[in-house]
């Protein structure tokens, strides 16, 4: 019976999505001595996260969770709340009116320094957590709201951040915001692009087998075994000729998507950087054969509308103060243990000075009133060791903690929660390593553990990769699409790959014995107007105690989620009769 591991790693080398601005040679392609994991045990532990919040309330409910602020401190802050003051206004509203808590981050903290903020700033111990915003909104760059004030609210809260190189680019996100979240759904139900550069390098070939191509199948089992309602699951990427105009054709449509994309992104070319401003215009960029997709390619066509996009690749989502693997880059380097362009990409990574930023792909993609709600991405460098594991000897390949992200959103839920899947694996690897550091420091005087070393090699690469994933866009959208509910009526969707169907899939037909007028609940319950009279008495008690969701939902048997969306609707649709 199969295990789900293999023996051994598949692919060589480091699993690196980093290549020349120029040259589009991919950095790093081949793999360490096999002894170098064992005695370059990268330095330091990360801290450890606390265990996620309280789970037993409605994840997706305003009123229980609550909404939340992190800006600058001082004019700089007040500036950024002005800026996106209707979408503040509109979330207090939706979490019954209850005060919009706004916080004040210095520009600058190392990890220790965000920890102590947290505790001093955010969250004192004085009283229980019910108060505070889960959903929390940082505004500003990386060089006015510090990305380690991000990561440690990550632990345990859904964060996301709002970074634009001018004001007007708050202003058009908030306005895009409450345009699709103020508009009737424009479909039943969504659809997943699974889009892979094949440019023949060795990491993507990894990260399409060991990532995207079973991710592909096990979001479309899902469909098949009516687990998740989607309007199509889509694989695409030319194998042969992968370009740029593929990727922007097939994100043009006006459906609700979540696009998936792997590809490398683009690090410092050959002679180094002409300016600071072609950093910030160019680091980031996705790399294709044929160029790179920059932010100005994205930033007025129709891409991605009202979607979300998982960005993978190095500086997808921007270029941190300092990177995680800096050292350690360093330290193979001096050992002469790391053959290939170690210079280019150390060369790629900031210098002590320079300004971390956000990448320009996903902030003119954001900006543009015809592009995504959100974008997830990597703020480092990025590689194989969040999907595919290493440290027990045997390559264990993890896309399920992926396609869980890509089935959430498909359900609707608000993006802050999808990236919980990545955040328990980072739980995971931090509690894997803190048992390893206390066991040596238990006994150190032990004699050297080869096996031990090289897991813990690899569990530090794992825990950094991971911790390098983060939210841009303000963690409390959705998927403008239908409640689940009316995604019943959906028969099984189209499943396709880019060979043999096109981006424009029309609604599929009823199967057989269902009608389009009185179809049926999983559970045998009819859709007519006894159903709809169920449901309004249901949201009428809600009005009066949010907190009863669960009963009701249970009563109903829907998600509470499912429920919460349709109690939100009916509300703000009542209020609009009164205004």
């Amino acid at each position: 019976m199969s295990t789900g591991t293999k023996s051994r790693p598949q692919h060589s080398g480091l699993g690196l999505l980093l290549a020349d601005a120029d040259s589009h040679t991919p950095h790093l392609a081949k793999p360490l001595a096999e002894q170098t994991g064992r005695r370059h045990n990268p330095l330091q532990k990360g801290p450890l996260p606390k265990l996620l919040w309280n789970e037993g309330g409605d994840a997706g409910s305003l009123p229980q969770q609550r909404w939340g602020v992190i800006v600058p401190q001082g004019e700089e802050g007040d500036a950024l709340l002005d800026r996106i003051a209707p979408l503040i206004a509109h979330r207090r509203r939706q979490q019954d009116d209850q005060p919009i808590p706004i916080f004040r981050a210095p520009s600058k903290a190392d990890d220790v320094e965000a920890a102590l903020w947290r505790k001093q700033q955010f969250d004192s111990g004085k009283d229980t957590r019910e108060a505070l915003p889960r959903y929390q909104l940082i505004l500003g760059n990386l060089d006015q709201v510090p990305l380690s004030i991000q990561n440690v609210q990550s632990i345990d809260g859904f964060v996301g951040r709002l970074a634009f190189d001018d004001a007007d680019g708050y202003r058009a996100y908030a306005e895009k915001v409450l345009r699709y979240e103020n508009q009737t759904a424009r479909s039943d139900s969504g659809q997943a692009l699974f889009f892979t550069v094949h440019d023949g390098t060795d990491a993507t070939k990894a990260g399409y087998e060991s990532l995207m191509a079973p991710g592909v199948a096990m979001a479309q089992r899902k469909v098949m075994e009516r687990k998740l309602m989607a309007r199509a699951i889509v694989e695409a990427g030319d194998k042969a000729t992968p370009s740029r105009d593929e990727l922007l054709r097939a994100a043009a449509g006006a459906d609700p998507m979540v696009l998936f994309s792997m590809s490398h992104g683009s690090g410092a070319p050959l002679r180094g950087w002409k300016s600071e401003q072609d950093q910030r215009r160019r680091q980031g960029g996705l790399l294709f054969p044929d160029g790179l997709l920059l932010g100005s390619d994205v930033a007025t066509r129709s891409f991605l509308p009202g979607g979300i996009w998982f960005l993978f690749a190095c500086f997808g989502a921007g270029t941190p103060e300092s990177s995680s693997y800096h050292h350690w880059l360093q330290a193979l380097q001096a050992q002469g243990e790391l053959s290939g362009n170690i210079d280019y990409v150390l060369k790629a990574l900031p210098k002590p000075g320079e300004r971390p930023f956000i990448a320009a792909v996903p902030q003119m993609a954001l900006r543009n009133p015809n592009g995504p709600l959100c974008v997830l991405g990597h703020v480092d460098l990025a590689w194989s060791y969040s999907f595919s594991e290493l440290d027990t000897g045997e390559q264990v390949d993890r896309p399920a903690r992926f396609v869980q992200i890509i089935t959430d959103l498909l359900k609707g839920n608000r993006v802050g929660t999808a990236l919980r899947s990545l955040m328990l694996a980072l739980g995971a690897a931090n509690s894997e390593l803190a048992t390893i550091y206390d066991r040596i420091a238990r006994n150190p005087s032990a004699p050297v553990n080869a096996k031990l070393d090289t897991r813990r090699a690899y569990l530090w690469m794992q825990r950094h990769d991971l911790a390098g994933y983060i939210l841009l866009g303000d963690p409390a959208v959705q998927l403008p699409i239908a409640t689940a509910q009316s995604q019943q009526s959906l028969s099984a969707p189209t499943l396709a790959s880019s060979r043999n169907a096109s981006l424009g899939l029309a609604q599929p037909a009823p199967a057989a014995g269902e009608s389009n007028t009185a179809q049926v609940l999983p559970s045998g319950e009819p859709r007519g107007s006894e159903r709809v009279d169920a449901l309004e008495r249901a949201i009428a008690q809600w009005i009066v105690d949010p907190q009863k969701l669960p009963d009701l939902a249970a009563d109903l048997s829907m998600p509470q989620a499912e429920l919460r969306t349709l109690c939100e609707r009916y509300r703000q649709a009542g209020r609009a009769t009164l205004s």
